[in-house]
């Protein structure tokens, strides 16, 4: 199931439309079923005890495996965080190591490294909010390499700096194919089609509840139904890390484009 559409929205909108949906069919369903029933029962309080007792326990049930599901999103999210930072190091200690080459191959690879972070913020970040994976990163990533492939050392000192530069871009090319994984990682549609099938049916039974007040009774089945609206607003903002309002931005790659600007200006190795 995919409703991409909801991260062109706003966290506040994406928030009023999941509680409404929650509100408006747990309320059609108190007003036309509840009162049908109330009509047409002869004991609608007996019926109303029991539904008490099982929804307390469809509730556990489904309150469970709500929280599971919301602390997976939010695990995901926090990883994908994680490799935006890693990235970062990884090319801020690539743009250091590369800085003691030897002219031109040095000011080669700065430009290049550059260029490809802010290609990253500029370019690809907007396109990793809609759900699109750039096809002019590779191209940057490549231009790294074959300026690095084209140093050849001829010292030992040097041997040793470009051996570490290799490491370090190997490492770079990784967390960099580890962030791109995160474009459109998601939650299985099977579990999110689980989830509103359970949410559901769990208000679904709220729609028995048994008061002579309507009013009553609507307070008290928008309670739960407002609550599971928000539960599942905040598993659908962090369902997919890079995408929507709530996505992750790009602050690590800023402020490392910001030292290479003024490592840049001012030629100082200690500025990264």
């Amino acid at each position: 199931m995919t409703f991409y559409w909801i991260y062109d929205l706003t966290n506040l909108q994406l928030a009023v439309i999941s509680c409404g949906v929650c509100l408006t069919y747990t309320w059609l369903g108190v007003i036309l079923v509840g009162n049908a029933l109330r009509r047409h029962t002869e004991d609608p309080a007996g019926i109303g005890d029991f539904v008490s007792q099982y929804l307390s326990v469809l509730g556990l049930f489904f309150g469970l495996m709500l929280g599971l599901v919301a602390v997976a999103s939010y695990e995901n999210y926090g990883n994908a965080e994680s490799s935006v930072s890693v990235e970062a190091n990884e090319v801020a200690m690539l743009y250091r190591t590369v800085s003691v080459y030897p002219p031109p191959h040095r000011q080669l690879l700065q430009d290049a490294i550059y260029d490809y972070v802010d290609y990253v913020v500029e370019d690809a970040w907007p396109q990793y909010r809609r759900g699109e994976i750039p096809t002019d990163g590779p191209a940057r990533v490549s231009a790294i390499q074959r300026h690095l492939f084209a140093f050849q050392p001829t010292r030992m000192s040097e041997q040793v700096v470009h051996a570490e530069a290799l490491r370090q871009f190997a490492g770079f090319t990784e967390a960099t194919r580890n962030r791109l994984e995160f474009v459109n990682t998601g939650l299985p549609s099977m579990l999110w089609l689980i989830v509103m099938i359970g949410a559901a049916m769990t208000l679904a039974l709220l729609w028995f509840i048994n008061n002579d007040l309507l009013w009553v009774r609507l307070t008290a089945s928008s309670v739960l139904a407002i609550y599971v609206g928000l539960m599942m607003f905040f598993i659908a903002a962090m369902d997919h890390p890079l995408r929507g309002a709530y996505s992750i931005s790009p602050d690590a790659l800023i402020e490392l484009r910001t030292m290479m600007q003024a490592y840049r200006l001012n030629g100082v190795a200690g500025a990264l």
